[in-house]
């Protein structure tokens, strides 16, 4: 494993690890304020209930007719998978880099635990992608994960064990909106053969407001009424909005940064978040070479709606590191659960 192998021990170059600047500064939006956490076990059982039966017949007076009724009710259990994050590190990696002079002497020299990389680079950069790991588990995860060559959706060369942990709440939208076909507005740019033509078509004038509107329309009254209901969609979808209300009725959509990585609008009266992490994601993993898949999401519906489990108090599980003196090797671990649901696959609309 090397870290620094192009920042090269000279003189004229960078020579303090404080002064590197990460290759891009992304402003990745928070998890928690698109889902809602649960702490449960695995095996939990999530139930609810709904509408009473419609009641109140024609008629009157003495010795009426009594009926049955009931209220609808139905139940789920939570299905938590395992991840882990199992890394060493030798020294050796930090020889003749920048990062050497961060080196303890002597019999300590393999200690790399309490050193300025472990302070400055390492640890900030494994906690950032601690945050996107629960975000590719949580709305990417699918147990049964595949690669394009064995008939999936993921990259050629992606691990399929980045995502096999869980169930993500895209799988089960997409699997909801099978069953239930009114629950899904088509995006047509979404089946077109190449990047090029994807981009192309999204963009045609009215495409992207009618994709807002008919999705609107779609969607169950129940959710149209909901004062907390928001779409969060892909930054290509709400990009492609913002240029067609523009080309469409003149007027320019004015998006709002409430907190980092996360800008908002108002569409119909409607909250829409604008989720950039959801484009990378796709770009880097959903990918043929020659097309995405589904580039173009949006979800309608209550955060409320959308369910992280875990056993623990947070998602974000401790980071251990340790250095071990036999091996002379440094050692970081973390593990945790994690499992998703919809509390009623009912309350929402997709559109992709």
């Amino acid at each position: 494993m090397k870290f620094f192998e192009n920042l090269s021990v000279n003189p004229k170059d960078v020579t303090d690890l404080k002064e590197l600047i990460p290759l891009s500064i992304d402003q990745d939006e928070d998890f928690q304020r698109f889902t809602r956490l649960r702490k449960v076990k695995n095996g939990d059982p999530l139930g609810y209930f709904g509408d009473m039966d419609d009641v109140g017949i024609a008629g009157s007076g003495c010795d009426p007719t009594y009926q049955e009724v009931g209220i609808a009710n139905s139940q789920k259990r939570w299905v938590l998978g395992d991840w882990q994050v199992p890394i060493k590190i030798c020294y050796e990696s930090l020889q003749g880099t920048i990062a050497e002079y961060c080196l303890k002497a002597g019999t300590e020299v393999g200690d790399i635990s309490t050193t300025e990389f472990m302070t400055y680079i390492l640890r900030p950069a494994l906690e950032r992608q601690l945050k996107r790991m629960i975000w590719r588990f949580g709305w990417f995860g699918d147990t049964a994960a595949k690669n394009i060559k064995d008939g999936g959706q993921l990259t050629a060369d992606v691990k399929t064990e980045l995502f096999t942990t869980a169930d993500g709440l895209f799988k089960r939208i997409f699997a909801q909106c099978t069953s239930n076909s009114k629950q899904l507005t088509t995006i047509a740019a979404n089946s077109e053969a190449t990047f090029t033509a994807q981009r192309t078509t999204i963009l045609k004038e009215g495409v992207a407001t009618g994709i807002f509107d008919n999705m609107l329309m779609d969607a169950d009254s129940r959710i149209s009424a909901d004062p907390n209901a928001v779409i969060l969609c892909t930054k290509g979808l709400a990009d492609a909005l913002a240029l067609d209300v523009k080309h469409v009725y003149k007027v320019i959509m004015p998006w709002e940064t409430i907190f980092n990585g996360l800008d908002v609008a108002q569409y119909n009266g409607v909250t829409i978040a604008r989720i950039s992490l959801w484009d990378r994601f796709i770009n880097a993993y959903e990918s043929t070479g020659t097309a995405l898949n589904k580039p173009y999401r949006a979800v309608y519906s209550n955060i409320d709606n959308l369910l992280v489990g875990t056993n623990a108090d947070g998602l974000i599980s401790d980071l251990d590191i340790w250095f071990d003196h036999k091996e002379r090797r440094n050692y970081i671990y973390s593990t945790g659960k994690i499992g998703t649901q919809l509390l009623e696959d009912d309350m929402f609309q997709a559109a992709y």
